[in-house]
């Protein structure tokens, strides 16, 4: 008899719990600071593994332009940044050193995008990472990209 009246409590905390998630979900899509996928998703029409991709794409690219200290200071500003980077090389996204923009952009052919699509892809995500409060590293990939 005990256990039926636990179930009732047990979904109850499912229930807030569930919920919490949404909202705390909901409040940090919200504000800075945000994630850049969804950005893209909406102005570029990407899907989420086309916008990961892509996102893990240019951080290679960038690292091979940045000085170390520089890429390892705004690595640590990205969550799972070598990880990411490790996925588009196992994914084959990335097979070599993308030595110049044509180079990264050829790169997102491997995820279905392609011209004049992918020549978008770099400048919205430096203009996503200023809407979502990532001031920092959009200035850091603006200067990389020049």
């Amino acid at each position: 008899m005990a256990r039926k009246r636990n179930w009732p409590l047990i979904h109850l905390l499912v229930l807030a719990c569930l919920t919490a998630t949404v909202v705390a979900r909901e409040q940090l899509a919200a504000g800075p600071g945000q994630s850049i996928i969804p950005v893209l998703r909406e102005k570029l029409g990407l899907t989420e593994l086309q916008a990961r991709g892509a996102a893990g794409a240019l951080l290679v690219y960038v690292r091979e332009r940045l000085p170390k200290p520089e890429f390892d200071d705004l690595a640590e500003t990205i969550p799972n940044a070598e990880r990411i980077m490790e996925e588009v090389k196992l994914r084959g996204v990335v097979t070599r050193p993308l030595d110049d923009l044509d180079d990264y952009e050829a790169a997102l052919s491997s995820l279905g995008i392609g011209q004049p699509l992918a020549s978008q892809v770099a400048p919205a995500i430096v203009q996503a990472l200023g809407e979502t409060g990532h001031t920092r590293e959009r200035d850091i990939l603006a200067g990389a990209l020049d």
